[in-house]
């Protein structure tokens, strides 16, 4: 009989003991997972889990620091906690918590572009976000492989998150070296049939200032048969760059003028460099053009973008578009 008893005696002893660590891991969390008020909870990049669940204990989020730092040490989503400005509500359970330091709608702190900006307008939308603080060093550059200090280019379109009175230096850093990430998962930082890292750079720039990017590829292959023997690139978009232009369905007679390097109409060859910031798409079609022997190509009316070797055909889709446009089909 002592034999049985002996065994569930300890398993009772067991069972009491969990259950007293499970009580007070209760006692020491809130049960709510919302409340009526919110703060704000500033968490700057590198910030530790037990930096953060501190901050959240004196701001009246959670009440012990210790259960929300064991909760986010058992979730593997804690890992994506974004530096900036979050929103949460006061005495709220940890994983309540966690969740909403997780949620973007909640981070103020989040800063991103579109594909295709330029430099300048990066760099305007990054001051008036009021995350960053200084004036950009020159000692900020892209990576020694692609011989320059222009950072045009260089700026990848992404969602980035930054703590407030985060350094523009250290903000614009972020963007280069996520553009180091893409370069090398598309090896346009190998290079491609003699064309330089940031020639490719550039002429992906173009594509992507070009076209949508179901066309990329082919825009891409049309640069390249330009290239290839000798004719004039004539891209309205590099134009438009050098006259600090934006959106035009047609340029006037007297921009195609404009003197400049990068007017590829009074030019041959590439740019001096970049027109813009591409993305992800824009740069693997810059080592991965569609094969054709394509030399010309317009959009005659939204989503319909067509390519040609025919000079003859081309002015053909031209009267299309001028029809279109008159018909108001590019407003």
């Amino acid at each position: 009989m002592k034999r049985i008893i002996t065994p569930l005696v300890s398993l009772l002893v067991f069972t009491f003991v969990l259950s007293t660590i499970h009580n007070r891991f209760l006692l020491n969390d809130y049960r709510s997972t919302t409340s009526s008020s919110k703060v704000e909870i500033v968490i700057k990049d590198g910030e530790t889990g037990t930096q953060i669940a501190q901050k959240l204990e004196k701001a009246g989020v959670i009440k012990t620091s210790k259960v929300f730092y064991k909760v986010a040490i058992n979730d593997k989503r804690s890992n994506s906690i974004s530096p900036g400005i979050h929103e949460v509500n006061i005495k709220i359970s940890a994983r309540a918590a966690l969740d909403q330091l997780l949620d973007p709608k909640r981070n103020r702190g989040l800063f991103g572009f579109i594909e295709g900006l330029r430099k300048s307008e990066i760099l305007d939308l990054l001051v008036k976000s009021e995350l960053v603080s200084g004036k950009l060093s020159p000692a900020v550059k892209p990576d020694a492989l692609y011989e320059t200090s222009n950072l045009e280019g260089f700026l990848f379109p992404a969602q980035y998150a930054f703590a407030p009175e985060t350094v523009i230096d250290d903000a614009v850093k972020q963007m280069v070296q996520r553009f180091n990430l893409s370069a090398k998962e598309t090896k346009v930082d190998l290079g491609y049939k003699g064309f330089s890292p940031y020639e490719l750079v550039t002429i992906a720039s173009i594509v992507q200032a070009e076209g949508d990017p179901q066309d990329f590829k082919k825009i891409a292959q049309v640069i390249y048969n330009r290239l290839k023997i000798g004719m004039p690139l004539q891209m309205n978009t590099t134009i438009e760059y050098a006259a600090n232009l934006r959106g035009k369905i047609r340029l006037p007679y007297k921009e195609l003028e404009v003197n400049s390097k990068y007017n590829t109409y009074k030019y041959r060859g590439l740019p001096p460099g970049p027109i813009g910031n591409p993305g992800q798409a824009a740069l693997n079609a810059s080592v991965n053009p569609e094969s054709g022997d394509w030399l010309y190509f317009i959009t005659v009316k939204p989503q319909d973008t067509r390519f040609t070797k025919s000079y003859d055909q081309f002015n053909i889709w031209a009267d299309e578009f001028r029809k279109n446009e008159k018909a108001g089909l590019f407003k």
